[in-house]
């Protein structure tokens, strides 16, 4: 894949190390991004859809109405991997409904702005550490904690660097790179806690991440640390009562698959290299996923942009 990088950098196109650079980004958030996906899919979506004749069928998507409360999925390579949460409904559908209000600027709406670091530009966490912060300041949000008699709040992120999107050719260098917005609100529909006035009870900006609030606020900021507060009761805000198919853990995968809608030029490189890499009558009921440990997760590494690696990596052959 030819290396591009934005104008304002002064990166030459054809410059070794920005090819090398964008190789690695790719590769990494290619394999996770797979990897996360096709296992939240099979947590939030189970079930196998069957012909009349009781064979699978794999030649369409299955539609999934917004009123019904169950959750099913084709488990075919050659089907649909992205769950989308305007058409499917449930949990997915949800948190889309919650995120994505009609009038951002209505005087009901609440707001949960989550804060980069002070040092953003050296924020080394992985893309899983994002996602399980990401997941869960939404579960804060939408129960604003713990407390949904209250209403909930819209999880809406700053707009400060994305440490793995500099450079970025797609878009901003932020987390919008490589995946959708979280909400369609912008941050000007937020109180912003730099120009609002210091007495203002409309904002309130969290001490620590366990801090509590008048949930009347109307816009709320994390903290400036990297954790947040865990919610006790993250499930029962949907309304869409206790069954096989909605659940904790389904809550849990629902919120990572939400944080995890890639933008359309990586799920075309994602679909790209799954269908060079995987056979087309792979059948997962009968195959064993061994996970290798590579990446920026190994030392030694030469991904910018990353902590540094933790475990010194076997060669494949020891997996294999």
């Amino acid at each position: 894949m030819e290396a591009k990088t934005s104008p304002n950098r002064g990166t030459p196109n054809n410059s070794p190390r920005a090819s090398s650079l964008t190789q690695f980004r790719m590769i990494v958030i290619s394999v996770t991004c797979a990897t996360l996906l096709s296992v939240v899919n099979n947590i939030i979506m189970p079930n196998d859809r069957l012909s009349s004749s009781g064979n699978r069928s794999h030649d369409i998507p299955q539609i999934y109405p917004k009123t019904s409360k169950k959750l099913t999925k084709d488990q075919h390579i050659n089907t649909f991997w992205w769950p989308s949460p305007e058409e499917y409904g449930g949990i997915l559908g949800k948190i889309h409904d919650f995120q994505n209000p009609s009038d951002c600027s209505a005087a009901s709406a609440k707001f949960f702005v989550w804060r980069s670091k002070s040092d953003n530009e050296n924020d080394t966490r992985g893309l899983t550490a994002w996602a399980h912060a990401a997941s869960s300041h939404m579960l804060h949000a939408l129960t604003d904690a713990d407390q949904p008699e209250a209403g909930h709040r819209i999880l809406i992120n700053d707009d400060k660097l994305f440490p793995m999107a500099k450079g970025c050719e797609h878009g901003p260098e932020t987390r919008e790179c490589y995946f959708e917005p979280l909400t369609n609100c912008k941050l000007s529909d937020v109180d912003d806690y730099e120009t609002a006035d210091p007495k203002s009870t409309k904002i309130k900006i969290l001490s620590k991440p366990d801090e509590e609030y008048d949930r009347s606020v109307r816009t709320l900021y994390t903290s400036d640390s990297i954790w947040f507060r865990k919610v006790k009761d993250m499930y029962s805000w949907t309304g869409l009562g206790f069954n096989s198919q909605h659940s904790t853990i389904h809550m849990t995968a629902a919120s990572l698959a939400y944080y995890f809608r890639v933008k359309p030029w990586l799920r075309k490189e994602i679909d790209e290299r799954l269908r060079r890499n995987i056979p087309l009558d792979l059948n997962p009921q009968r195959t064993i996923g061994v996970p290798i440990r590579r990446s920026d997760k190994c030392r030694r590494h030469a991904i910018e942009g990353s902590a540094p690696g933790e475990m010194e990596c076997p060669p494949l052959e020891e997996y294999l």
